[in-house]
């Protein structure tokens, strides 16, 4: 009752007199229509508003506001907004708002101190807790007169019983402008005495008779007219042969076989109950034949129209065949009556040639009127001809919804017809809402009566056609005529429809016939009697009158079923029990297919009698059975009741109580949520996720994946304080280097030196372990690296010579190799890395006199030619095999090896090659004389010498020869007097190169042996000789299928994912091309599509509607194109024979299948037929016995703790996917035996918590082997600190102990340090004043632009920190078991699980034993017989046949067949618990296949390997190839039909896994069931996304896109499928138990897959997308929702930008879905 009220409107006395009542006692305030209820409730909301700016906590109060409709509550906030300052709360149940959590309640009720809304969600705040009553100081009930029985009204007036002892309860104000419903007129006075005793509170309006009359000025007081017409005589012939002809259709339509219907529900359960298709179709022809009887011939002509294509538009919505056929019949009939009717109009224009439109003369429409509609159209003639259009406001109430429409078309015509009225009246009309489910239709409908009803009230209509279930919160202004068409049904309508006369000189006119008028008459007489009596009734009530009694209250409230409250306080009301069962099933998983819903039935008097004894015949009971995959599997059964209706609410409300205590439903009475259910959990599996400040619930942030952390090194404990000590033994380790390349001109240098018997060693006072041997890459070729095995123990004898030592090792670093910072200093503190490199002689002892002679490395200085004079002249035997460089050249930090020495040659000798014409000297001195003078000796040898390399990282092979090698390889020939001799050995000095990439790799070979111990004891494996006594490491393998590329020295770069650009999409032959439109903004609120995409409303426009609008409409409300052809006759003998036939042959070899099988010789038919057994995969074997165990080699773990970007030769990623594989298998069967009863949805989603990669690095972080992983690039020049060398240790103390201080320090800083040689080399500190420089350079960083800046990276590996990827850590853990599984199996890997804290084995059941699961179902079959089982499965030979595998427990099998949609398996429940399981079976198996038998493909196209083999759309192929889809057990024609759609598609594409089947939508990246998504999302963004407006444009660019709305007709391949053949590989499984059986049944399955795709791995949809050459994609970054994610791809196609959506489950998955649509649009466009 919005009555306009202006803010600054003056109240009323009498409404100031209610407010003042109000205020003292709880009232139900009785005015009539239009005299400002809504300003009392007002009133009184501000006298009750003074605690209403305080919270909850602190005593504040709040208000509720309840409405009976969605529309009133609008309203009625509109009216509280605009006439109080208090904050406003709108909540109905469209919202969403019964999905919120109590976080999003408590926020709502903090922030509005009015909560206005839909009476049953207001009903819910409280009965969940959310709220208390206590907390409000004024309930305001609108329309009150609606709470007799179970309205959430009466339902929440319950609650102060339940709760009500001794708290304060709120005020209680209820609104009526009508005391009674409908035509409860016979006992007035008790139904308002139960009025009173429901809201505790009196009836009260105003004092007396004056202030009635004052009231009425305000209302309305119509005067009232009865206009009779004569009782129908004349009849026509056609109209009977209609009726006969409608006769016939019915009768033929009970034959007709539809099929089983679904039943859908909408999200808040106000559902409708669709199957009763057929039931519609009568309905509607019903209507027709009451239009025919009622307004004649001429209405019906219109009503036909209206028909037709209300049956058009439910043709195309059909989702089955024979749905179709059925509408598509109905039609036909339509278009014959219509015929014959028009026909008819026809006999009053003479000459048939003329048209249609002159059948719509006023005579025509006269003549063929009922006496009923002649007097009303004649009435409308006299009253209203030739007025002004402004004076006239006319509403007619007719009975029907189609009465309206048809009503409006007759007026349109007959106004058109007559002059009198043509500018006079302009018609429209609206209809009650018959539903508010938020589908389509009903929006538009919406949004079009506004339209009508804005038009009406600005007066630009002014004749409103209503049907007379008008809204009561409908407001028109005051109406100076009401016509009453049809006769009034309830003294309720009379009151409200009379009350619409509100103008001065209203008319209110009833139209009757002669036989009629008495009752009619009559009728009115009681109704003014009952308004009487109620007047009666209230004037003895003045308003102090005693309140209704609480025993008279508890009486009232007495019901049969008690309602139920729990420790928690929340309550559940019996008659909110179906609701709430609707609302569990549809947590239940489903795919787009299965439409969960609660089974109920009424049982028959025998089966009652059979429970509840013979009182119970003739009583009512229910039974309720519950979704195959919930986890109450029996049947629920109601007590006897008297009437179906409470049958069902008991059945319901015993369910509901059920579920409480079995924990499916939480402490407020909803089902338990996904997010629920892990925060149970949480501490028994992801307790360790608080310790990092995670928790597991919250959800998920953005950017996850990037997130990096800081770890400590771990020095290796073989290496850590082994310093060696004076007087001990130490144990010397020499390291011998093989050379593997050929001996050649090119590298015999390298060869001849390497292979002297001169070694450097490491020194240590531990022993090490047996390490592998080591590849390295030289530019001659391959090197081994060898440790040796057996040390030689050196017991040092003085002081000086451990110094001698040191300062030897410093040189090495510092003054040969090059890698000293200018801020390291020699580190003698035993700390990490506290060995030392020292020289061995030809006795294999330490070579003494090298280390005294190379304390320091001489520096090369110049000589002049006086300097020169005075020397000897050199010697050839000093110079050769050593190491030279020239002085004169700038090339100090040139160091040259001597290849040879040429006694032949002097420096006056011609040169070879370009400068024959010149000699040695002539050249050097042309090039070089400033610098050197002259040569003093003239007749000296020469030497020929090769450059060393500059390169320090060895790793990687080199691919092609550089250019730096053909520079080595010119021979450079030097004059020995020139150049600088060393002296320095050089086959040592060679190998030294080598000894970085050396002692990095040890560091962490150590590591890698130390867990293989780790995890062998832990495995008790330890013990088995081939791990412990005979266990020798094997060499390092090179992976060779890693792609690595290196500089143009040789050292190895970051690896960037090279990949060759693959062919894209043969193009699709399609007929019409597609375009979208990109960004389309959302105007209003409630329609999310533009103005210009709406289609024509039909029924406003019904006469003139065309085929394509109708086309349009019916897309436009569906968002689908059926395409559906019929199956021939022919098509199905064909079917019959061959149903179960599986295509023979290689299906991927070219040509069409009948060629194929004429190639015998070339290649075997069948490829299975000559291989009969499956070879058997070793991992399987490995977990049978431990006698096929192999060792886990050093090399594997090393490979496992080597992340891709160090760059090596071998990395993680390969025993990653083996291990991600096998934890998923792992977490499947721990949660599968650990829940039984949980359905598969929590556990997949418990499942993803367990393997995320979250949830691993928590894990590992536990231990300390996230310190040991390597992940950077080796570059030993920047990164790297050499052994026995450190920071300043005094600058180092700083991490330790300033650590705020340590944070500031930058590179540069560092470098400033410019530490002296004493600093560095002797006392190991730096000197205060430099110390102090350096704390205030770094100090004053914070002021120059480096403020802010974040050196970690820079300076972490100076003081022993690095940063890993959490990815990287997670990786590292799958890689890890990876190892295990690989070589020890199964059993023993479970068992690693623990180690790393996965999962916790349960008392007596140990992790090794999870492959024994025990299905949950398997209970519920115990006693069930095999030909029970059988009569689900018919031909299950066929199947056992095709699948090449008999069952011992057919059981498995009928569980693996059964669809959640088929309700009469209850033996053993729907195929999800199954298929749960196989699918990590699956993907465990054919991981271990390809990762054993494609060593050669690198770890990327592996991984596509692996998703390409089993991603949904491969195994729908699959399924249908071998012909498993007959065998689904589902009730649901449109899952039948979309599987049949794909199996026509398939048979085009041969059975064969095609490009085009690829970037088929599955239903996961379609399906955005109504995400409610969170307001903190770009909302435009996902309304845009929700209304995936795909754009089709047909025929022409004028018709304007269509919605994508109906999402399973999208779905190309129906995840059914794939689904079903995961549930048999389990099946398999758990019948078998043995895993090799189950591998041998899969191979068979994917062998064509198996090879086709190793050889040519499919590229997934993304890549192939950014490699299009004119796509140029973006996709936006995910929005979240729950556990749906939606992401976005604009793309161009065709030059224009197209954007497109997908959704899925996580990031990946919805980037994925968005990609194949893109590609769908693609290759249609490239057709």
């Amino acid at each position: 009752m919005g009555d306009n009220l202006n803010p600054e409107i003056k109240a009323r006395d009498y409404q100031l007199r209610l407010a003042d009542y109000i205020t003292k006692h709880n009232g139900i305030i009785y005015l009539p229509t239009g005299s400002g209820k809504t300003y009392v409730a007002i009133l009184a909301l501000k006298r009750f508003s003074q605690d209403m700016d305080k919270t909850i906590e602190n005593g504040g109060k709040r208000a509720v506001f309840m409405c009976n409709t969605v529309e009133l509550a609008r309203q009625q906030l509109v009216a509280v907004r605009k006439h109080t300052n208090l904050k406003a709360g709108l909540y109905v149940g469209e919202q969403g708002v019964d999905e919120w959590t109590r976080g999003q309640w408590t926020d709502e009720i903090r922030d509005n101190q009015v909560l206005v809304g839909t009476a049953q969600v207001i009903l819910d705040l409280f009965t969940q807790r959310h709220m208390k009553l206590s907390s409000l100081s004024i309930v305001i009930i609108d329309e009150c007169h609606h709470g007799t029985g179970h309205h959430p009204f009466h339902e929440f007036m319950r609650l102060f019983l339940c709760f009500g002892g001794g708290m304060e309860l709120p005020r209680v104000v209820g609104l009526t402008g009508v005391l009674i419903k409908g035509n409860e007129i016979k006992q007035v006075a008790k139904k308002l005495q139960e009025l009173e005793t429901t809201y505790r509170g009196n009836i009260i309006t105003v004092a007396d008779t004056k202030e009635m009359e004052n009231v009425m000025l305000y209302s309305t007081k119509p005067k009232e007219y009865l206009l009779t017409y004569p009782d129908q005589v004349q009849t026509f012939a056609v109209i009977q042969s209609i009726g006969s002809q409608i006769a016939k259709f019915f009768a033929a339509l009970d034959l007709m076989d539809i099929g089983i219907q679904p039943v859908r529900r909408s999200k808040s359960l106000q559902y409708q109950r669709d199957p009763q298709k057929k039931g519609t179709v009568k309905q509607l022809f019903n209507d027709f034949q009451y239009q025919l009887q009622e307004y004649g011939i001429y209405a019906a002509s219109i009503a036909i129209v209206s028909l037709t294509v209300e049956f058009e538009v439910k043709r195309r919505q059909a989702e089955t065949l024979s749905l179709k056929l059925m509408h598509r019949t109905a039609i036909s009939l339509c278009e014959n009556i219509r015929h014959m009717l028009v026909h008819k109009l026809r006999d009053m224009v003479d000459d048939d040639e003329e048209l249609d439109d002159k059948a719509n003369t006023e005579e025509t429409i006269m003549n063929f009127s009922t006496p009923k509609v002649q007097t009303f159209l004649q009435y409308l003639k006299r009253s209203f001809a030739h007025k002004d259009p402004k004076d006239i406001c006319c509403l007619v109430f007719v009975e029907r919804r189609y009465t309206c429409k048809c009503i409006y078309g007759l007026l349109l015509n007959f106004i058109e017809a007559t002059p009198e009225l043509r500018n006079v009246l302009t018609p429209q009309f609206m209809v009650g809402r018959n539903s508010i489910s938020p589908d389509f239709e009903n929006v538009l409908e919406r949004k079009w009566q506004k339209t009508a009803i804005e038009q009406f009230r600005a007066g630009e209509a002014n004749v409103m056609v209503c049907s007379s279930v008008l809204e009561e919160g409908f407001d028109v202004q005051a109406c100076n005529e009401v016509l009453i068409l049809d006769p009034l049904k309830t003294f309720n309508m009379y009151v409200q429809t009379k009350g619409r006369a509100r103008s001065k000189e209203a008319r209110f006119v009833m139209f009757s016939s002669h036989l009629d008028k008495p009752k009619i008459s009559q009728q009115i007489v009681q109704y003014r009697e009952a308004h009487e009596e109620i007047a009666k009734y209230l004037k003895d009530r003045v308003l102090d009158r005693t309140e209704p009694e609480i025993y008279q209250i508890r009486q009232h409230f007495q019901d049969i079923i008690p309602e139920f409250v729990n420790e928690h306080g929340a309550v559940l009301l019996a008659s909110n029990a179906l609701i709430l069962l609707h609302r569990y099933c549809q947590t239940m998983p489903s795919d787009a297919f299965g439409f969960v819903i609660p089974w109920i039935n009424l049982l028959d008097e025998n089966e009652c009698k059979r429970l509840f004894g013979d009182s119970a015949k003739t009583k009512k009971v229910i039974s309720i059975s519950l979704p195959l995959n919930s986890r109450l599997r029996d049947t629920i059964y109601s007590e006897p009741m008297d009437c179906v209706k409470s049958a069902k609410v008991s059945a319901a409300f015993k369910t509901c109580k059920l579920l409480y205590s079995l924990g499916e439903l939480n402490e407020r009475f909803l089902p338990v949520t996904v997010k629920e259910r892990v925060a149970a959990i949480a501490d028994l599996h992801f307790e360790h996720w608080k310790k990092y400040g995670d928790d597991v619930t919250a959800a998920v942030r953005k950017d996850v994946e990037s997130k990096v952390r800081t770890y400590r090194t771990d020095c290796p404990a073989e290496f850590f304080d082994a310093r060696p000590r004076v007087g001990e033994v130490c144990y010397v380790y020499e390291i011998i280097l093989e050379p593997q390349f050929e001996r050649c001109d090119y590298t015999e240098h390298m060869y001849t030196n390497l292979k002297t018997s001169r070694n450097y060693a490491l020194m240590l006072r531990k022993k090490l372990p047996l390490l592998a041997e080591m590849p390295l890459f030289s530019n001659q070729g391959k090197l081994h690296v060898k440790v040796a095995e057996e040390p030689i123990e050196v017991v040092i004898q003085d002081a000086q010579q451990l110094e001698q030592l040191h300062q030897f090792h410093a040189m090495v670093f510092r003054d040969l190799l090059k890698i000293w910072q200018p801020f390291f200093v020699l580190d003698r503190r035993s700390k990490e890395n506290s060995y030392l490199v020292v020289p061995l002689d030809q006795r294999k002892g330490i070579d003494w006199p090298l280390v005294t002679k190379f304390q320091r490395l001489p520096k090369a200085e110049k000589s002049s030619v006086l300097q020169r004079k005075q020397q000897p002249p050199p010697r050839p035997e000093d110079f050769e095999g050593s190491i030279v460089t020239q002085w004169y050249a700038n090339y100090e930090e040139k160091r040259m090896l001597v290849t040879k020495v040429h006694r032949e040659l002097t420096p006056f000798s011609l040169m070879e090659k370009n400068h024959q014409d010149k000699s040695y000297y002539e050249f050097t001195m042309s090039k070089y004389s400033n610098h050197i003078g002259d040569v003093v000796h003239r007749d000296q040898f020469l030497i020929e010498v090769r450059e060393l390399t500059e390169q320090l990282n060895f790793y990687v092979q080199q691919r092609g020869k550089s250019s730096a090698q053909s520079k080595a390889r010119a021979k450079v020939v030097l004059i020995p007097e020139l150049c600088h001799n060393f002296q320095f050995p050089g086959d040592l000095w060679l190998k030294l190169i080598f000894l970085p990439s050396i002692l990095r790799r040890l560091h962490f070979l150590l590591h890698a042996e130390s867990l293989r111990k780790r995890f062998n004891i832990f495995l008790g494996l330890q013990q088995l000789p081939l791990n412990g006594a005979n266990y020798r490491p094997k060499p390092l393998e090179i992976d060779w299928s890693l792609k690595r590329n290196v500089d143009t020295v040789g050292n190895a770069v970051a690896t960037e994912d090279v990949e060759e650009p693959r062919s894209l999409l043969e193009p699709m032959p399609t007929k019409s091309t597609e375009t979208a439109v990109a960004n389309l903004h959302i105007a209003d609120f409630e329609n999310s599509w533009q103005q210009y995409m709406e289609p024509v409303d039909l029924s406003r426009k019904i006469m003139g509607a065309y085929a394509v609008e109708l086309d349009y409409y019916y897309k436009f409300t569906m968002g689908q194109v059926a395409r559906l052809d019929k199956i021939e006759f022919e098509d199905k003998e064909y079917w019959a024979e061959n149903q179960f036939n599986m295509p023979k042959g290689n299906i991927y070899s070219s040509g069409s299948p009948a060629k194929i099988s004429s190639l015998p010789a070339l290649m075997p038919a069948n490829p299975s037929s000559v291989r009969l057994t499956v070879d058997p995969l070793p991992i399987l074997q490995r977990t049978i016995s431990n006698a096929c165990i192999t060792p886990a080699e050093q090399g594997e773990f090393l490979a496992a703790i080597t992340a891709s970007g160090s760059a090596d030769v071998y990395d993680m990623e390969r025993l990653e996917m083996l291990g991600d594989s096998f934890l998923k298998l792992s977490a499947t069967l721990y949660l599968a035996n650990k829940y039984p009863d949980w359905n598969e949805g929590t556990l997949t989603q418990v499942k993803s918590k367990l393997v995320s990669n979250r949830n691993l690095l928590y894990c590992l972080s536990d231990t300390d082997i996230p310190r040991k992983i390597s992940s950077v690039l080796f570059t030993p020049r920047y990164t790297w600190v050499p052994p026995s060398v450190s920071l300043p240790h005094n600058v180092l103390a700083l991490w330790q102990e300033k650590p705020e201080l340590a944070q500031l320090v930058g590179p540069h800083n560092l470098r400033d340090l410019a530490l002296s040689d004493e600093e560095s080399l002797t006392r190991s500190n730096c000197s205060e004043l430099n110390f102090r420089s350096f704390v205030e350079g770094c100090q004053s960083n914070v002021y120059t632009h480096h403020a802010g800046a974040d050196f970690s990276a820079e300076v972490n590996f100076c003081v022993g920190l690095a940063k890993i990827a959490d990815k990287v850590v997670a990786d590292t853990l799958e890689a890890l078991l990876g190892v295990i599984v690989k070589n020890y199996g199964l059993q023993h890997a479970f068992r690693m699980l623990e180690y790393f804290g996965i999962c916790k084995a349960d008392i007596g059941k140990p992790l090794s034993q999870l492959l024994d699961l025990s299905l949950g179902g398997a209970k519920m079959r115990a006693n069930v017989s095999t030909s029970e089982i059988d009569g689900f499965i018919i031909n299950h030979r066929h199947l056992e046949q095709n699948l090449g595998y008999t069952f011992k427990d057919r059981g498995y099998l009928l569980q693996a067949l059964t669809h959640p949609s088929y309700p009469t398996n209850r033996i053993t429940g729907c195929y999800q618990e199954l298929e749960f399981i196989g699918d990590a079976i699956l993907d465990f198996l054919i991981s271990a296949y390809i990762f054993e038998n494609n060593s050669k493909m690198n770890p990327g196209a592996l991984t596509d390997l692996r998703s390409a083999l089993v991603n949904n759309t491969t195994l729908a192929c699959i399924c249908v190839r071998h012909r498993l889809h007959f065998f689904i057990l589902a009730e649901n024609s449109l899952l039948s039909e979309s599987i049949a759609k794909f199996v026509q598609f398939q048979e085009g594409q041969r059975h064969r896994v095609t490009n085009h089947v690829r970037i088929l939508l599955e239903e996961a990246d379609t399906q955005p069931t109504a995400l409610d998504m969170d307001d903190e999302l770009e909302m435009c963004e996902l309304k845009e996304a929700l209304n995936a407006i795909a754009k089709d444009e047909k025929k022409g660019d004028d018709v304007p896109p269509k919605g994508d709305f109906n999402m399973s007709t999208n779905v190309d391949v129906p995840k059914a499928l794939g689904d079903v053949l995961e549930a048999l590989i389990a099946a398999i499984y758990l019948d078998c138990r043995d895993l090799q059986r189950t591998w041998e049944v899969i191979f068979k399955l994917f062998e064509p897959e198996l090879f086709e795709f190793s050889r040519n791995v499919p590229i997934n949809p993304i890549r192939q997308l950014t490699e299009h050459k004119l796509a140029n994609p973006v996709f936006s970054s995910p929005i979240v929702d729950q556990d749906k994610v939606m992401v976005s791809c604009q793309f161009t196609c065709m030059e224009k930008t197209i954007k497109v959506y997908g959704f899925g489950s996580n990031k990946n998955q919805a980037k994925l879905a968005a990609a194949k649509h893109a590609l769908q649009k693609l290759s249609k466009c490239d057709a």
